[in-house]
C-alpha cells in the first residue's frame, strides 16, 4: 500500500514537472513581451507581466521590413485551406485503404508508409524544379499544393476506419444510398473525433512550416508568419527582443485557440487511430 502511495506521488510529480517544463516557455515569451529589451537582457528573470506593451505594439506596427499582420493573414489562408482539402483527401484515402480490399491495397499502403520516413529536405529540390515549371514560385499555391498529401493523416484515417462497422455501410447500400453519400453523410460525422486531431495536426505543421516558405517566397508580401518571424530580427539594427516575443505571442494565438475549440477530440480522435 505504502509503496503504491508511493509511486503516485512519483508519477504525479513527473506529470507536473513536465507540465511546468512544457508550459513555462509559453508563459515567458509572453511575459517577455510586456518588457523593454533592457528588462529582457538585464539578467534578472522576469515573472510577471511589464508596461511595455505598447511600446512593443507601437514598435511592431511601425516596423516597415516585416508586416506581420499580413504575414499572419497570409498563414492563416494557407493553413485554412490546405487544412480542409488535406483532411478530406486524407479520410477518402483512408476509407479506400480501410474499406474497398483489391489486390494491390496493402502494398499500396506499405509504400505510403515508407514515404513517412523520407526526409522533407530531400524533395526540396525536386519540388522547387517543380513548382518553378509550373509557374508557382513566391505564390500561395506553392504551399499550399505539396500539403495536401498528408501522408500521416492517411495512415491516421486508414486505422480509425479499419474499426468501422461495416454492417452500417451495407445496410446504408440496401436503402439505396451511393457511396458518395454513404461517404458524406454517415462515415464522416461518425469520424468527427479523428477528422478534429488531424485538422489540429495538419493546422500545425502548415503554421509552424518555415524551411519550404523560405525556399519558396521571396517577396516580403507574401511571407508566412515562421518566415517573418525569422526575419523580424534580422531586420533590426538593434535587436528588440520584446517585439520580437510580441510577434511570437500574437502567432501563437490561433494555434491555442483552434486547440481550445477541437480539445475534447483530440485525445479521443487519436487514440482511435491507434487503437486498431
Amino acid at each position: 500500500m505504502i509503496q503504491r502511495r508511493i509511486g503516485d506521488i512519483v508519477l504525479h510529480l513527473v506529470v507536473v514537472l513536465g507540465f511546468i517544463a512544457s508550459v513555462y516557455p509559453i508563459y515567458w515569451m509572453f511575459i517577455s513581451a510586456t518588457h523593454t529589451n533592457e528588462e529582457i537582457l538585464s539578467g534578472h528573470h522576469q515573472l510577471w507581466f511589464g508596461s511595455a506593451l505598447a511600446a512593443n505594439f507601437a514598435a511592431l506596427l511601425s516596423n516597415t521590413d516585416v508586416n506581420i499582420f499580413r504575414a499572419i493573414g497570409n498563414s492563416l489562408f494557407i493553413s485554412i485551406v490546405s487544412t480542409a482539402i488535406a483532411v478530406v483527401l486524407s479520410a477518402m484515402a483512408g476509407y479506400a485503404f480501410a474499406i474497398y480490399r483489391f489486390r494491390v491495397s496493402n502494398f499500396l499502403f506499405i509504400v505510403v508508409i515508407i514515404s513517412l520516413m523520407i526526409p522533407a529536405q530531400v524533395t526540396l529540390i525536386p519540388l522547387f524544379i517543380l513548382m518553378s515549371h509550373l509557374h508557382l514560385i513566391n505564390t500561395w499555391w506553392a504551399i499550399i499544393l505539396p500539403a495536401l498529401v498528408n501522408v500521416f493523416g492517411v495512415f491516421l484515417m486508414r486505422q480509425a476506419f479499419s474499426g468501422f462497422p461495416e454492417e452500417l455501410l451495407d445496410a446504408a447500400r440496401m436503402d439505396g444510398l451511393t457511396e458518395g453519400r454513404i461517404f458524406w453523410r454517415i462515415v464522416m460525422p461518425l469520424m468527427r473525433p479523428t477528422l478534429s486531431a488531424l485538422a489540429i495536426i495538419a493546422f500545425l505543421a502548415s503554421w509552424t512550416n518555415l524551411l519550404w516558405p523560405l525556399v519558396v517566397l521571396n517577396s516580403a508580401s507574401a511571407y508566412t508568419i515562421p518566415v517573418a518571424l525569422s526575419t523580424l530580427e534580422n531586420s533590426m539594427t538593434v535587436p528588440n527582443y520584446g517585439e520580437v516575443m510580441l510577434a511570437a505571442s500574437i502567432a501563437t494565438i490561433p494555434m491555442l485557440v483552434l486547440f481550445l475549440f477541437l480539445r475534447r477530440n483530440f485525445v479521443s480522435g487519436i487514440m482511435a487511430g491507434f487503437n486498431r
